[in-house]
């Protein structure tokens, strides 16, 4: 004897006859996918009903969703039309020319196909979208670590903030302070090879109550333990090692070690109108 309400589940809002999926999916078809979302991802894109189930069965609304080889967005439009949060990743330029179009269509409720209907979708949310910077050192002719000439000051100086926790906020007053990480505490960046009377004129203008991380391409004229005896409330450190000590090099595969890096906020539990559902893709 068996019950019918044991073999019966709510799908897409309709009690439906069904029994439990098997790892073996045969009833969602991939033809008439090309087009969907409004992109075309020869060989690479999955259906959204394929995508949905699958997050339909590990998440609920609100959860988080990380696909870091976004191809075509699939994963995020789907998440997003689900009221998930979600985060994608992606290399190649189809970045700018498939994701962010399809995820804007998405948000502007203009993107009929897929699940829209089954979810009842109609637009709405946000997202943020960040592009990766270009390596802070690079090598030179003599294999040497030196910092990109691709950076020009003002990134050179936040991306030291940030690498050291300090907020990146450059003084108009102040020509060496770049940022603070409290009222007393400063970091000031330079490419310069500092000297031992440049040290001075920063630690007089800098005073006994102050402390100052000196981050600089090189200094001279000292070492490490005079400097630290010489000028007591700086810190002066050398970008390309400090840099250096900091990463992981030779990798090819997920084991970097990011346990020291800074955290990002966290999200707010209850998120604005305008960013309803959103994510980041990167």
């Amino acid at each position: 004897m068996y019950f019918y309400s044991s073999k019966v589940k709510e799908i897409d809002g309709e009690i439906t006859p069904a029994k439990p999926l098997t790892n073996l999916w045969t009833d969602i078809p991939y033809n008439g996918i090309a087009r969907e979302g409004g992109v075309e991802f020869k060989n690479g894109k999955k259906p959204e009903r394929l995508i949905e189930r699958c997050i339909d069965l590990c998440t609920q609304k609100g959860d988080l969703v990380l696909d870091s080889f976004a191809g075509s967005g699939t994963t995020g439009a789907v998440a997003h039309k689900m009221g998930r949060r979600w985060i994608m990743v992606e290399l190649g330029e189809h970045c700018h020319t498939h994701i962010v179009p399809r995820l804007q269509k998405v948000i502007d409720g203009q993107d009929p196909g897929g699940v829209t209907q089954v979810t009842g979708w109609q637009g709405g949310g946000g997202f943020r979208y960040y592009e990766l910077a270009p390596t802070l050192l690079a090598t030179d002719r003599w294999g040497n670590l030196v910092i990109n000439p691709e950076y020009d000051a003002g990134m050179l100086s936040a991306a030291m903030c940030k690498l050291e926790g300090f907020a990146y906020a450059p003084s108009e007053a102040l020509w060496w302070q770049h940022g603070h990480s409290s009222e007393r505490d400063f970091i000031y960046v330079t490419t310069q090879t500092l000297g031992a009377e440049q040290l001075d004129a920063l630690a007089d203008e800098l005073g006994p109550e102050r402390s100052l991380l000196v981050c600089c391409g090189a200094y001279r004229g000292v070492t490490a333990a005079q400097a630290a005896q010489r000028w007591q409330q700086l810190t002066i450190k050398k970008i390309p090692k400090m840099v250096k000590d900091r990463c992981e090099w030779g990798h090819d595969d997920y084991s970097l070690n990011v346990a020291n890096l800074p955290m990002a906020a966290k999200w707010p539990i209850e998120p604005a109108q305008d960013d309803l559902f959103g994510g980041d893709a990167a």
